[in-house]
């Protein structure tokens, strides 16, 4: 057969994604927060865009109409105008219902403060380490051994590198560090620089206590079975009797697994909700949280220069980028509030139950419900449900919290109940149960049973094992040990 070249021409179909529509789908999953972040990086790089909202006198947000703030002005299409009446008039009843106390802008400023007074700036753990060790009776090998070894520590208190391993390259000697090591452990917070939960609480163990032999030998031998509670294999491989065993333990539990939260404990994350449900009138308002957002619009001066620049020039392209850029950002801006919009109203439809009666009233809701409802791909409501959250009148929850599994009823009505209520129920079945009777998996299972749903008992111990709920010989000896270590006189 010989071989030839020749020259076809053929049609085919194939899915391109362009880097406006890339950025879009990127937009869908980031927080309000997140959000504001990436446009002010994009305002950094982009001479085109700017925030119009910076300086204003009674400028946010909240009190602008979306697509005038964030496109150039134009002709709003019908569906735009049905969404803006829609938003303007909840933002209005808002108002009626929460009186009107303040401006937009000083509600936004009040916000900015209260973010800003959230901050603490304290003194590190490194340094109040190095402060100590440096304090201490260590030649200056030691204390450039110590520095090493501080610095690897992590926000627990350990150290999660092998010695060996930490100074290969630092030309500390292995001594040198060692002795620093030994000195690490008792600077305060005691027990910093272990390895792990074990050898911390022993450390502190032996410091605190250096003459109880017996605490010190469950620590280092029996660790797993101290936290099983596994009285009997302890009786069994030591030959202490179960009173010995639990007044270590009773002093185990006051010493701390990760020795950095004593000296500087977690700032917790605040968060901020993307989404606000209201009720007014026995009727929902969805209201979208976007006053960390800024205004953004198109600089007249840039916008000016690029008609002035002829054809063909290297700085009418690259102004004509940059614009176009802009645009697409402010409309995928436009477009993410709208499908957020769009999935917590059909959120709020199928668990109108919860939201009117709270925990223990979610039904059953997965993602392509959602999205045949709104005619979007499931892959669309999953990006815009991730690091979202509603403050509702029960609390603030992440929007993933109401996409729940089903489990059937026992009856023949062929009633489904949601999975995070069947958990919430085994909550409230645990929280009620007797201290010296706690509920078995089994128990747990009968009663849910009675109530009509269908489950099994490995459900519920996967369910239990969720919720971070310990089984029930487990509760009923920390409950002994928790009442023992109260004494009859707290």
């Amino acid at each position: 057969m010989a071989l030839s070249q020749n020259l076809v021409q053929k049609q085919t179909q194939r899915l391109v994604i362009t880097q406006d529509l890339r950025q879009s789908i990127e937009l869908l999953p980031l927080s309000n927060l997140e959000l504001s972040e990436r446009i002010q990086q994009e305002i950094l790089e982009n001479p085109l865009l700017e925030d119009r909202g910076e300086g204003g006198e009674g400028d946010s947000n909240a009190d602008r109409d979306m697509p005038a703030a964030v496109e150039p002005p134009r002709e709003p299409a019908p569906e735009d105008s049905e969404a803006d009446d829609g938003w303007r008039s909840g933002r209005e009843e808002f108002r009626e219902h929460q009186g009107d106390r303040a401006g937009s802008a000083e509600r936004t400023e009040q916000k900015h403060q209260f973010l800003q007074n959230a901050v603490r700036s304290t003194e590190s753990l490194s340094d109040h380490l190095l402060w100590q060790l440096r304090m201490s009776d260590l030649s200056p090998e030691q204390v450039a051994a110590g520095e090493v070894l501080i610095s690897a520590i992590d926000d627990r208190g350990f150290l999660s590198q092998p010695l060996p391993e930490l100074i290969e390259s630092t030309g500390v000697k292995l001594a040198d560090a060692e002795q620093a090591l030994t000195q690490l452990y008792a600077l305060d917070p005691i027990g910093c620089g272990a390895r792990d939960i074990g050898e911390s609480l022993l450390i502190q163990a032996r410091l605190l206590r250096p003459e109880d032999e017996i605490t010190h030998r469950l620590l280092k031998e029996h660790f797993e079975d101290l936290e099983k509670f596994d009285y009997k294999r302890i009786e069994k491989m030591t030959a202490y009797n179960r009173e010995q065993i639990e007044s270590s333990l009773q002093f185990v539990r006051t010493l701390e697994p990760y020795p950095a939260t004593l000296y500087a404990p977690r700032i917790p994350d605040y968060i901020v909700p993307d989404v606000i449900v209201i009720e007014i009138d026995d009727e929902f308002q969805i209201l979208i949280n976007d006053d960390w957002l800024p205004a953004l619009g198109i600089n007249e001066e840039y916008k000016n220069m690029l008609r002035s620049q002829g054809r063909g020039s290297d700085d009418r392209e690259y102004l004509q980028t940059k614009l176009t850029s802009a645009q697409w950002l402010m409309k995928s801006i436009r477009q993410r509030r709208q499908t957020l919009s769009r999935v917590m109203k059909s959120i709020l439809e199928f668990q109108e139950e919860f939201f009117r009666k709270g925990h223990g009233n979610l039904k059953p809701l997965t993602l392509r419900m959602v999205a045949e409802k709104v005619e979007l791909h499931e892959s669309t409501v999953s990006r815009i449900t991730t690091n979202k959250y509603a403050q509702t009148r029960w609390g603030v929850f992440e929007l993933k919290y109401f996409f729940s599994s089903s489990l059937r009823s026992t009856g023949s009505s062929g009633d489904t109940h949601s999975a995070r209520s069947i958990q919430d129920r085994i909550r409230q079945l645990v929280d009620e149960e007797d201290d010296d009777s706690p509920l078995s998996d089994q128990e747990i299972m009968e009663r849910i049973k009675s109530e009509g749903v269908q489950i099994a008992r490995r459900t519920v111990a996967k369910y239990r094992k969720i919720l971070k709920i310990l089984p029930a010989d487990r509760r009923k000896k920390l409950k002994k040990l928790n009442a023992r270590s109260e004494g009859p006189g707290s």
